[in-house]
């Protein structure tokens, strides 16, 4: 498991084998930002971190990671990004084909990502505000910022001490330029500057302002002065949030629109605006300004989230173990893919922390339905008899081999509503589930035989040898299952030829889905791994030997057609949806019967 400590030294003792690979930004003038970012985060997460630096990256790049961290947190060889769990990208422009190559193995996280690899990144956290929100983001927030512990004790209404920094390498030569503004403006003299000299920084320090060499913890630093003159990025947040006065001079007309965006006060694109700069030094306000645009109040961990969010296994499909590719939906907590199966998936970065026992049939199965599942029992048992006959009418096995009683199995039994209808319907029936009570309750008091345990364990599904069932049964338990391919495959080898395997599941492809698609995935449980289309089961099920002869489109509700959420049950407007909706199977759920094919693929 990947470990969060606070940043100490033991960093100097190198791991065997990364488990988090940090990729920062490197290229010549891109400032050294994103670097700074990834030796913290490399500190916090030791002994589970490596920065990785391509082979091609310059000599003073290396020679800044291992002055801070020593070489051997350094990787170098390309097939270190193979061999790692998750690899963090932090980098403005990614190439998509970068990432998808990636992808094939570890998580990729991207921060503050862009370009066209963004869309690919399993997790994406923004941290510095963008223009726009693309919908990519599974994260936004400038909470993740490392904030200074060294704070000013209230923002400066004066600033006779000014700092001058503009990055590791300020390739555009702001420094000087921003120096010799101060000077002519009449109000400044060169006493009162001081300028920071990164280690990549080509220019010679201007005139006598005192010069910052190379330092070690600049953000520690920031609270000595009253004005911070910078370009937009880390620098400028950080010393908002120390409470310093900040004023931007950008490289780009793109961080002008971003500082502009989140409140900065701008003097100009690489031309200081000597106008705009004599009204920031006489404002007196700017620096409350300044303070007020971050809020330490709700500062969060990024080293903490990295290390949770690594925890999560390559996006993969549960049933085709293909690669995700892009998602089409991101959360806090999830990235949902679609298959080229037609299987909607997810890719879970928390536990959903769902735990399927006797409270959950009780106490939260109440405050979901209103009742709980023992109260509501003979209502599901009614639903059951109809599926129970569905099954029975499914079943057509080779005359040879038929049985007065048809042997089922039902995964997800709970207390038993549906084993109860299946065997008054004719059925020599069986349960299992993770539940104990439930399974108690089968036993004793409905007189079924039942199992605890999970399908997903091996020693569980070998309870059954081939041919041992004629029907096996998941009434809304299919979507819950981690990896569906071991199972599928059991029940191709366990159901006999001619018997039926059946499930019921929410429907991508219901109403819901078809018009907010982002609202269903992100109302839907927490612990559904799948989401399916009568088309995604009817493909599915055929590469496992099955042949779907029946599909009952459920769960309609007019109410959530666009504009009808007034419509009450009863009412001709809500009849006439109602029937719309069943006409054109348009339900939010769906059940699938499928008879297996007496030939083995």
């Amino acid at each position: 498991m990947v470990r969060w400590r606070a940043e100490t030294n033991s960093c100097r003792r190198a791991p065997m084998m990364p488990q988090i690979l940090l990729c920062p930004e490197t290229a010549v003038g891109a400032g050294t930002g994103h670097l700074r970012r990834a030796i913290r985060l490399c500190k916090q997460l030791s002994p589970d971190a490596r920065i990785y630096l391509a082979p091609d990256v310059r000599d003073g790049v290396v020679h800044t990671v291992s002055h801070e961290l020593g070489a051997s947190w350094i990787e170098r060889d390309p097939a270190a990004l193979v061999a790692a769990s998750a690899i963090v990208i932090d980098r403005p422009i990614i190439p998509r084909e970068e990432v998808a190559a990636l992808c094939q193995h570890a998580v990729v996280i991207g921060l503050d990502a862009g370009g066209s690899g963004r869309a690919l990144c399993n997790y994406t956290i923004d941290i510095i505000p963008r223009l726009r929100d693309d919908g990519r983001a599974n994260l936004r927030s400038t909470a993740f910022l490392e904030l200074p512990r060294s704070v000013r004790s209230a923002p400066p209404a004066i600033y006779p001490r000014i700092l001058v920094t503009f990055g590791g390498e300020d390739p555009k030569r702001l420094t000087p330029r921003m120096v010799e503004a101060l000077l002519q403006t009449g109000e400044v003299n060169a006493q009162q500057v001081t300028v920071v000299r990164g280690p990549l920084a080509a220019w010679d320090a201007p005139g006598d302002v005192r010069v910052l060499d190379r330092p070690s913890n600049l953000m520690e630093m920031l609270c000595d002065y009253d004005l911070v003159c910078t370009s937009f990025g880390l620098t400028a947040l950080e010393a908002a949030a120390a409470r310093c006065a900040v004023v931007l001079l950008n490289p780009t007309r793109y961080h002008a629109r971003l500082g502009k965006r989140v409140g900065f006060t701008d003097v100009g694109v690489v031309r200081v605006n000597r106008r705009a700069l004599g009204l920031a030094l006489s404002d007196p306000a700017l620096g409350l300004k300044s303070a007020a645009l971050v809020d330490r109040r709700a500062s969060q961990s990024l080293a903490r989230t990295i290390a949770r969010i690594a925890q999560a296994p390559p996006a993969r499909c549960p049933i085709c173990r293909r690669p995700g590719g892009e998602p089409i939906f991101r959360d806090a907590d999830r990235s949902f893919y679609r298959c080229s199966c037609g299987v909607l998936f997810r890719t879970a970065f928390t536990d959903p922390g769902i735990a399927y026992d006797e409270a959950y049939f009780f106490e939260e199965y109440r405050a979901q339905y209103g009742r709980t599942y023992l109260e509501d029992f003979a209502h599901i048992r009614v639903l059951g008899l109809a599926r129970a006959r569905r099954v029975m009418r499914a079943h057509k096995p080779p005359k040879q081999a038929r049985s007065a009683k048809p042997r089922l199995l039902d995964i997800g039994c709970a207390y038993g509503p549906f084993l109860d209808a299946a065997q008054h319907s004719g059925f020599a029936c069986s349960g299992l589930d993770v539940a104990t009570a439930a399974v108690r309750h089968v036993r004793d008091v409905v007189g079924i035989p039942a199992v605890a345990g999970s399908i997903s364990d091996p020693s569980v599904r070998d309870r059954w040898k081939p041919g041992d069932l004629d029907a096996v049964t998941m009434w809304y338990v299919i979507e819950h299952i981690d990896d569906l391919r071991p199972l599928l495959r059991w029940v191709q080898r366990t159901v006999a030829p001619g018997g039926v395997f059946a499930f019921a599941t929410p429907n991508a492809r219901g109403i819901s889905g078809r018009l907010d698609r982002s609202a269903f995935l992100r109302m839907g449980p927490r612990d559904h791994v799948t989401v399916w289309t009568p088309t995604a089961a009817r493909r599915v099920l055929r590469r496992f030997g099955f042949h779907v002869v029946r599909v009952v489109v459920t769960g309609h509700h007019p109410e959530r057609f666009p504009g009808c959420g007034a419509v009450r049950p009863g009412t001709v407007a809500y009849r006439l949806l109602l029937g719309a909706s069943r006409l054109l199977r348009l339900g939010d759920t769906f059940e699938v019967y499928a008879r297996r094919r007496e030939e083995r693929e």
